[in-house]
């Protein structure tokens, strides 16, 4: 049987009755409070037993600080006095516990409290949200920019689509939490007037939902990098997955330590901020060496796949399944061909690039057939017209050549619903081809001139592809 317990609490800062409830409730069920820290709340087992708890704010008082001031010795000592003893303290955060029947409470004056839990939360709570939200919201900003500059890559990458909607989360959260601080606040003030002590309306049940929401994105997006994704993919979710939380354990370790060394206050959180700044940059710059270290070398290749060197670089040779593939419209000479399929999924839309191309080191490599065509499936019928002409803007409108416009042709070869080709005013018609299906967008080019046989032929594999995949 376990004797301590790690638990996150999703209670607020300010709220100090709905902590006192929780910690009364705990003890009841056998479990004391021993030490708050950023991995969690620390519990310690005991008998079950009615316990009474009281919270009171310190504002001078610092998580940087190596130990109590004499100050709050001094309190501390008060109290103990009146029966109520010392749990732990975490920054302005003080928690006592006594275990008479009906304790004199430690708070007697409402206007005193009031003043010393703003104190604390103008020095440490409020600075903290306020930043966040900043953070939050510049972000969403950059997210929203992003998403009307290429919304089609955005939607269809779980990591973009994910960082999106924690940054939307976070934001909520913040509003919610500052809102309703600044409410119980005011009102509060109003009741001290009249010497009442107003109760915290608690936001625990509403930090509980978000804390379920963003583990349920989080399990979503791990899944489909980690188990749909190619091996570098893999590799980074791993990678980010450990960064965050390794980083977090290591500024953390490093302020417990100095102040286990009773280091000073203004020492301490200057040391804690440059080590929180050369550990991320660090992390990151290992993690990305790392990646492009083993990729450009061939170490990420998925088990059993070949590697071939040309140009001082490993190149990998692919053979991935393809829906289309040359030898299905054509008859080719040539068996070294690399087939490559990349994809990125996400609950809105799919984009999968597939390219067949010969080796870089093939004899005749320009003469040899290439084929590459993106495949972008819409799962929300009113995004399609959107990534449609999105497609054809980037085609005419963001392509170097910007002369290129797409002409719409017949599409009963193709069994499409619409077809576009795209034509350049002193070339003439290309090759390039983009198909519309029903819930299917298909970008198409070939070394050749399509004949109407090798339609039918991307017809009948697009429409298997429908229906068989999608």
């Amino acid at each position: 049987m376990k004797n301590t317990k790690r638990r996150m609490e999703p209670l607020s800062f300010f709220d100090h009755t709905g902590i006192s409830t929780h910690l009364e409730k705990m003890a009841a069920r056998g479990w004391m409070l021993e030490k708050i820290t950023n991995m969690g709340w620390i519990y310690h087992r005991i008998e079950p037993e009615n316990i009474h708890f009281a919270v009171s704010y310190y504002p001078k008082a610092s998580e940087f600080d190596p130990e109590p001031s004499e100050e709050q010795k001094m309190f501390h000592d008060f109290c103990a006095h009146t029966g109520w003893e010392l749990v732990c303290t975490s920054a302005q955060l003080q928690i006592f516990y006594n275990k008479r029947k009906n304790p004199v409470p430690i708070e007697t004056e409402p206007k005193l409290e009031l003043q010393a839990i703003h104190a604390s939360a103008k020095k440490s709570f409020i600075p903290s949200y306020l930043i966040l939200l900043m953070i939050a919201l510049l972000n969403g900003a950059l997210w929203i920019s992003n998403l009307l500059g290429d919304p089609i890559d955005l939607l269809s990458t779980p990591t973009k689509l994910f960082t999106g909607f924690a940054y939307l989360i976070l934001a909520i959260l913040c509003t919610v939490e500052l809102f309703c601080y600044f409410r119980w606040y005011n009102r509060a003030k109003k009741a001290a007037e009249h010497g009442e002590f107003l109760k915290v309306t608690s936001t625990s049940k509403f930090q509980k939902a978000v804390l379920v929401i963003v583990i349920i994105g989080m399990f979503f997006w791990a899944v489909n990098y980690i188990i749909c994704g190619d091996t570098l993919q893999r590799w980074l979710a791993i990678l980010l997955g450990i960064y965050m939380p390794a980083l977090f354990i290591i500024v953390n370790a490093v302020k417990e330590f100095l102040k286990r060394k009773k280091t000073s206050r203004n020492i301490n959180r200057t040391l804690t901020i440059l080590t929180s700044f050369v550990a991320a940059f660090g992390m990151m710059g290992l993690i990305t060496f790392g990646i492009l270290y083993a990729s450009s070398h061939g170490l990420l290749t998925d088990k059993g796949e070949e590697t071939y060197e040309h140009g001082g670089r490993t190149w990998v040779i692919h053979q991935d399944e393809l829906p289309l593939t040359v030898e299905d419209l054509t008859a080719v000479d040539y068996d070294g061909y690399i087939k490559e399929r990349r994809s990125n999924m996400s609950l809105l839309l799919g984009q999968i690039v597939m390219r067949q191309r010969p080796r870089l080191d093939a004899e005749n490599y320009v003469d040899i057939p290439q084929l590459e065509y993106t495949l972008t499936i819409v799962r929300f019928p009113v995004l399609y017209n959107m990534c449609k002409e999105r497609l054809i803007y980037e085609q005419e409108i963001l392509h170097p050549l910007k002369e290129r416009k797409y002409k719409s042709e017949n599409a009963e070869p193709w069994g499409a619903n619409e077809v576009y080709r795209l034509y350049d005013p002193e070339f003439g018609a290309g090759n390039d081809y983009l198909l519309c299906y029903d819930n299917l967008l298909v970008e198409i080019s070939f070394d050749w001139e399509p004949t109407e046989e090798q339609m039918a032929v991307v017809r009948d594999k697009m429409m298997g592809y429908i229906q068989n995949d999608i």
